[in-house]
């Protein structure tokens, strides 16, 4: 009983083992939330590039609906309306990785941008870093 009360504080291997638990749980959880943060960011950058380029495929098959005509010129495609003279003109700079309509930019980060005229369907192709191409299919009743 006269030894537990000769006890007057920690040795030095306790407080050094203390301190190495107290570490490694410090680096797996400082390890755990920064590839949470990693992956977190890697989705969101995902997210916006899948919601950009839904926003792009709804603008132009809206335009294309109104529309009778495609024609198309190397990167620049223009569709147009001959009842009402509305015209939709798409460019697609390689250079800047940027789609624009009518002058103003929709796009940017794309790396390939693309309309095919199939007769009495159109197809749209696009390709913006880090994903796969999206590609919609826009069919016409009276045909364009």
């Amino acid at each position: 009983m006269s030894k537990l009360q000769n006890e007057k504080g920690m040795t030095l291997l306790e407080v050094l083992a203390a301190t190495i638990i107290v570490t490694i749980i410090s680096v797996l959880l400082l390890s755990i939330l920064i590839n949470s943060n990693n992956t977190s960011n890697k989705q969101m950058k995902a997210s916006m590039q899948l919601t950009d380029t839904s926003y792009v495929l709804k603008v132009i098959t809206k335009d294309a609906r109104k529309s009778t005509q495609l024609k198309s010129n190397k990167d620049e495609y223009t569709l147009k309306n001959d009842q009402n003279t509305e015209e939709y003109i798409y460019k697609f700079n390689r250079e800047d990785q940027l789609l624009t309509r009518n002058t103003e930019v929709i796009a940017s980060n794309v790396l390939d941008f693309k309309i095919d005229n199939m007769g009495n369907y159109i197809t749209i192709e696009i390709t913006q870093s880090g994903n796969k191409p999206f590609l919609s299919t826009i069919y016409f009743r009276g045909g364009i």
